[in-house]
């Protein structure tokens, strides 16, 4: 086999595999991903459901490469942007929302869906983004921001990306307004509650 053929069967399989995870969440998005089976979303992709296994061993394998490939690196990118203004998190969460919407919900089903290994990946990732922004928002005073706010921070976000998907373009800036204040108070209360237990 010539390299050229063999770097286009290459290409030709990765196609095929990021195919099958857009159908994953384009189905999971509809039917919720714990009820849709292989056979579906190699239907979806446009492949025999034999050859799924030429990618993945089973659904909970894909439901793993969704996060890591796919997930992950989305949350990574909004843990490098807790360093700056609320606002440019905010706005790179909905962002994301409006580009990614079927995405978004897999990883706000599956964070407390029944899948415990899906459940343990992205307790990790968002753990990663949780821990970007305490570190970001703590860096002159490491214990001016408890974890836990930083976690709750993120809650809020998720709540008001999903918010998001359902809202009409013209109340997106309300919400924008709302998430970049609720996102300032939740950690300012935090200090704020903080230094009166200090006090006392």
């Amino acid at each position: 086999m010539s390299f050229r053929a063999s770097l286009e069967k290459k290409e030709e399989k990765e196609r095929v595999r990021a195919e099958l995870m857009r159908a994953a969440l384009r189905l999971g998005a509809a039917h919720g991903y714990s009820s849709v089976g292989l056979r579906e979303v190699a239907r979806e992709a446009g492949i025999a459901p034999t050859s799924f296994y030429r990618h993945f061993a089973d659904m909970e394998e894909l439901g793993m490469a969704i996060i890591r490939e796919l997930a992950g690196p989305v949350l990574r990118s909004w843990g490098e942007r807790a360093a700056g203004e609320s606002a440019a998190l905010v706005d790179a969460m909905l962002a994301a929302a409006a580009r990614e919407p079927e995405l978004l919900r897999f990883i706000v089903a599956e964070r407390s869906g029944s899948a415990s290994g899906f459940r343990a990946l992205l307790r990790a990732e968002l753990a990663l983004l949780s821990g970007s922004l305490h570190a970001a928002r703590s860096a002159d005073d490491p214990e001016a921001l408890q974890p836990w706010a930083a976690d709750a921070a993120v809650a809020v976000l998720f709540d008001g990306c999903v918010r998001a998907l359902d809202e009409a373009p013209t109340r997106l800036p309300t919400l924008r307004a709302t998430l970049c204040a609720a996102l300032e108070r939740l950690l300012a209360a935090e200090r704020v509650a903080r230094a009166g237990s200090e006090v006392a």
